[in-house]
């Protein structure tokens, strides 16, 4: 018996250490993974600090980059009121000369002078006069649309009554140039509410528009539909176009296309068609043009609410 327990005490040992040899293993293959992952631990907490780091770059050029548009655009803004400014200060001073010389000429046509050449020269001055005045006052009507300070003064008023106020306004410039206005519009009278003066100017400043851009003797035709609610007045030429580069800018203040040439001798100085838009907003309409290009005439419709029929 003794003998077999001192054969099992050496082999309980060797069971003991290799159990142990088998546990130390384990425990490295255990040890070897937790340094694994705490490597991968740190090389994620290093890779987040280089994000970090990214991102607060990142963050501080887009707080540069906001404070420079914001800088930016009070620079436009406060570039843009001291355009607004002078455009208002140039026409007020303007204004009053253009009177001395209307007076002036007028009163030159009440002298007996014996020239030939006279009546002419005079015709001259005051047609010249006229179209500054009009500069002018496009001018001011820009600086007031620009600060806000335009105002309607609306009434009940019909269609057709706009329509001949503004043929009336636009009578000189189509009769110099023989060019007829043929009107189409329904045969029931159609109610606005509107501001008389305004809406002569809108419809008066396409008509010039159109006039200018035409050929002598080329009609221009006024036409008028129901657009639901509202009315469609279409303005149509076939005149020089507009080429499709220009129209989605062609109601900006100032914009006159790109052929610098044909409105050179237009005389104008992009103001009107801006009016244009700006009234019949005001109305709670829109304005639109529509071209096939350069050559292929124009054609602008407005759109304006109907009066709502009920007692006033």
């Amino acid at each position: 018996m003794d003998e077999i327990a001192a054969a099992a005490g050496p082999l309980d040992a060797q069971h003991a250490i290799a159990a142990l040899h088998l546990e130390n293993q384990v425990l490295k293959g255990v040890l070897a993974e937790l340094n694994r992952r705490l490597l991968n631990e740190e090389q994620h907490l290093t890779d987040a600090h280089v994000e970090l780091n990214l991102l607060r770059q990142a963050n501080e050029r887009l707080v540069r980059s906001a404070c420079d548009a914001d800088h930016a655009r009070a620079a436009t803004e406060a570039a843009a009121q001291r355009q607004t400014e002078f455009l208002s200060m140039l026409a007020h001073e303007l204004r009053n000369p253009m009177a001395s010389i209307a007076v002036a000429n007028s009163v030159m046509r009440t002298l007996v002078i014996d020239h030939p050449r006279l009546p002419r020269l005079l015709a001259i001055v005051e047609r010249q006069a006229a179209h500054l005045v009009r500069l002018v006052d496009d001018l001011l009507d820009a600086s007031r649309i620009a600060t806000g300070k335009i105002s309607l003064r609306t009434c009940p008023l019909k269609l057709h009554e706009v329509i001949e106020g503004a043929i009336d306004i636009a009578h000189s410039a189509l009769t110099a140039r023989e060019q007829a206005v043929q009107v189409e519009l329904p045969a029931a009278p159609l109610a606005l509410e509107g501001d008389p003066v305004r809406l002569a100017q809108l419809f008066s400043n396409l008509l010039l528009n159109a006039s200018k851009f035409s050929a002598p003797r080329q009609a221009i035709v006024v036409a008028a539909s129901l657009h639901g609610d509202g009315v469609a007045v279409a303005v149509r030429d076939q005149g020089k176009g507009i080429a499709r580069e220009d129209q989605p800018h062609i109601f900006d203040l100032f914009e006159q296309g790109r052929d610098e040439r044909t409105h050179a001798w237009s005389g104008g100085l992009g103001i009107g068609l801006t009016l244009v838009r700006s009234i019949a907003q005001l109305h709670g309409g829109s304005v639109r043009v529509d071209s096939a290009g350069a050559g292929c005439g124009s054609q602008f419709t407005v759109v304006l609410p109907l009066r709502a029929p009920g007692p006033r």
